[in-house]
This record gives C-alpha cells, structure tokens and sequence, in this order.
C-alpha cells in the first residue's frame, strides 16, 4: 500500500487522470509499476533511494528519440526522482539467446554508438530538463572517478580494497585506455532482457540506468562478460555472433581485444557494488558471490602487473 500511495504522488504532480496497476520490478535504488496516464498504458519508474537517478535515464531516452533512430520508449512526464514513459510490447521477460538474436543486439548496439557523439568521457545527468555531461579530461580519469566512487560505496561492506587496488593500478597506468575510441552514448547494460527484437531488428531499447559516455568498448565488454562468456551458453559461440553484429555496422579498435581483462576487470568491480546494492543475494550466497569476484579481481591485477 506504501509503495502504490508513493506511485499515485508521482503521478498527482503531473495529471489527475491515472491509475496503478501492479508492481512490474524491484531491484535497488528503483523501482517500476505498470500505470495508466491519461489514458495511456505507461511505465512509471521511480528511484527507492539516492543511488538511483531515473531524471538522467529519462533525459537519455529523449535525446535518442530526437537525435538517433534508436527505437526508445516515449517519455510523457518526468520528475526530480521519477519517470513515466509509454509501455512497449515484446521486450522479453528473460534473456532468449540464438545466433541471429545476438547478432541483432550486437548491430543495435553499434547503431547506438554510430549514431551519437560526445567531445568528451564523463557520467550523465538531469540539468534542469536537458542532458547534461559532467565531463573529463581523459577517459582515465573518468574510470578513475568511477573506481573511486565504488571504493567509497563499499567501504562500509568490507569490500573497499577490491575498488581500491584497481584504481591504484590504473592510476600507475594511464596508458591502459590508449586507442579505446571516441565517446559515445553507452548504455551500461545492454541485455537481452532490456532489447526488443523481431527479426533482424531491434524494437526497443529499455533501462538506461546505468548509461555513461564513453568509448564503445566499455559497452561491448560489458554486455559480453556477463552474457555470453560467464553464462551457461559461454560455449555456443554467441560471442562471436555478437561481434559478427557489432562490425557489420561499427569497426573495433585495435587493441580492443588486449583491453578486454581490463575492463572485465572494472567491471567485476561494478558487480560487487551491484551485490551489495541490489541485495538479490544474501547471506552464504552473497558471500561467495563476493569472495569468487575479488578472487577474480585479484588474479587478474597479478596477470596484468607481470605484463605492463
């Protein structure tokens, strides 16, 4: 009943004409609900602490509708912690993965990257209804801002040093990052889940919450990781699909495949902040979740130590 009346004052700031239906997802910091908005079936999104921004991923779904072909739920109302964008059909409940799916999402997410463009690498924010980037001089410095704010987030976990040793290795290292690419649009969780597709076309793109700009390659081994290479169907190739997509529309760096254990790297990083922010796993289970990421982590700052 809380979390409904909470809904229904979201919704009273911009219309009178709405209604509640039933809980859609709950995963820390938001939280969404399937509404009706003036008579229009719609999504409303809300954050549940102040981890989560969900003006910045509003703000990011309409600079891609006005400046991009990429397929996005239209946004009808936004505020300070909250959105309500229109509801759109065959997004997948679970992840559905074959060859030709995943050499779709590898193309949809190269159009994403092709077709934005950024002077610089930074995070994203709401600025008073456009936008905005908080942008920095280097796409080091903005890995090295990222690491930081894990480390201070997982201080208070037992888990800062798993933060802290990457970024004092990529302080030692700017030249980590050389060649990665221009900045561009990247989604952040690019997954079959959050990905419409019919055919060999993509429908619809949802959940930008984690979105940042930076180079391609940040995208790409984000969503490869933990989709195709630490799942289940690690072995069917569905990597290969992926990239086969991927450069039918955009070309890969080189040096891209060198970078690869780096970013998995930060990523784990970002997954033991998700475990302790999300909290779908507790107790035993989190932690060996957790010990199986830092165990990871920390096998892969030796390896690279012993080649930089």
């Amino acid at each position: 009943m809380q979390e409904e009346r909470a809904v229904r004052e979201r919704l009273e700031s911009h219309t009178n004409d709405y209604g509640v239906g039933r809980k859609l997802h709950d995963v820390p910091p938001h939280q969404t609900h399937e509404v009706r908005m003036e008579g229009r079936r719609a999504v409303c999104k809300r954050a549940t602490s102040d981890e989560g921004d969900p003006a910045m991923e509003a703000r990011v779904m309409q600079h891609l509708e006005t400046n991009t072909s990429v397929p996005v739920p239209h946004v009808l109302a936004v505020g300070d912690d909250h959105f309500v964008a229109e509801w759109i059909e065959g997004v997948p409940e679970e992840r559905i993965l074959d060859e030709e799916r995943v050499r779709t999402m590898g193309a949809g997410m190269a159009t994403l990257h092709a077709e934005t463009s950024f002077e610089a690498t930074g995070v994203l924010r709401d600025d008073d209804g456009n936008l905005a980037l908080d942008a920095d001089e280097t796409w080091h410095g903005t890995v090295c801002e990222f690491l930081a704010d894990r480390r201070d987030f997982l201080e208070s976990f037992g888990y800062s040093d798993v933060a802290a040793d990457v970024l004092a290795l990529v302080r030692e290292h700017p030249g980590l990052f050389d060649g990665a690419g221009a900045p561009v649009l990247c989604h952040g969780n690019y997954f079959p889940e959050h990905v419409g597709i019919d055919g060999d076309e993509v429908t619809c793109v949802i959940d930008f919450e984690h979105a940042i700009v930076a180079p391609g390659e940040y995208d790409y081994w984000r969503t490869t990781l933990p989709v195709f290479t630490a799942s289940e169907r690690s072995d069917e190739g569905l990597d290969e699909s992926f990239r086969e997509g991927y450069r039918s529309v955009r070309s890969l760096p080189d040096g891209f495949d060198r970078r690869r254990r780096v970013y998995w790297m930060i990523n784990s990083v970002s997954y033991v902040r998700s475990l302790f922010l999300q909290r779908q796993q507790t107790g035993h289970e989190a932690a060996r979740t957790a010990a199986f990421l830092r165990d990871y982590v920390y096998d892969t700052i030796d390896s690279l130590r012993e080649e930089l």
